[in-house]
């Protein structure tokens, strides 16, 4: 009778299969959890005693959301090597649109959404062109633009309504979607910023779109002789990147 033995993997081969303190500690990400967590703990001693509540976390999460939405891709343009300081002029421009076509013209509240996302990604593709094409900084570029788009926000809002100030009542089912509150506290703009982070984190660890990315960001030079797009794939970041910004669910119009 033959006996056969089954031989046991060496125990440092299994141990360094598994995820050690240091390899975790040294990833990018670590720096900004544990930033995270030491704001937490911070105002958890010093905010109170209400920071710890259902109350007191939507007060920030409800924020938070709003800014996370429009983080996340301008963290993908960031981690790709690039800049983008327009967002805090095409964010209001996209609310003021928005106003004007659905409030002012009294359009459908999805014509004035689509408006909206149009302009944003004119911007963004005008950004990404002008990045590649002339080779200047994404920082001057999208500078520039952020003082071009608020210009021609002020200047078109008074020359259309007569006014930098117009209002707008959406209808139950857009603020069923985009305003409401859950619990009576929480925004659903927080489920929103949720959806985003599964998005972006999925593009960014599962897809070559994502490898593309992480490759421009080290050396735009080698991802290009290796055959990565890099042209393309700027002026897709900055287009793709107004698609989650504008309009932001939940952002005041």
């Amino acid at each position: 009778m033959k006996t056969v033995t089954l031989e046991q993997p060496p125990t440092d081969a299994l141990r360094s299969s598994w995820p050690s303190l240091g390899n975790l500690v040294r990833r990018p990400e670590m720096g900004s959890f544990i930033g995270l967590i030491a704001v937490f703990i911070f105002f958890s001693i010093f905010g109170g005693a209400n920071f710890l509540t259902a109350g007191g976390a939507a007060s920030w999460l409800n924020v938070a959301a709003e800014l996370g939405i429009i983080a996340l891709p301008v963290g993908l343009l960031m981690i790709a090597g690039h800049l983008d300081l327009s967002v805090g002029s095409v964010l209001p421009a996209s609310s003021m649109t928005i106003a004007i076509v659905s409030g002012f013209y009294q359009a459908p509240i999805i014509i004035g959404i689509l408006a909206a996302l149009g302009l944003g990604l004119a911007i963004g593709f005008i950004n990404g062109l002008l990045v590649v094409r002339t080779k200047l900084p994404s920082f001057v570029v999208t500078l520039a633009t952020l003082f071009a788009v608020a210009g021609l926000t002020l200047g078109l809002s008074v020359i259309l309504t007569g006014s930098t100030s117009v209002a707008l009542k959406s209808g139950p089912i857009v603020k069923h979607l985009l305003g409401e509150y859950v619990g009576g506290k929480f925004q659903v703009t927080i489920f929103w910023w949720i959806a985003a982070i599964l998005v972006v984190g999925f593009i960014l660890n599962y897809s070559r779109y994502g490898n593309w990315i992480f490759a421009m960001g080290g050396d735009s030079v080698s991802a290009r002789n290796a055959g990565i797009p890099t042209n393309r794939l700027t002026i897709a970041l900055q287009w793709r990147r107004r698609c989650i910004c504008g309009p932001v669910p939940g952002h005041p119009l």
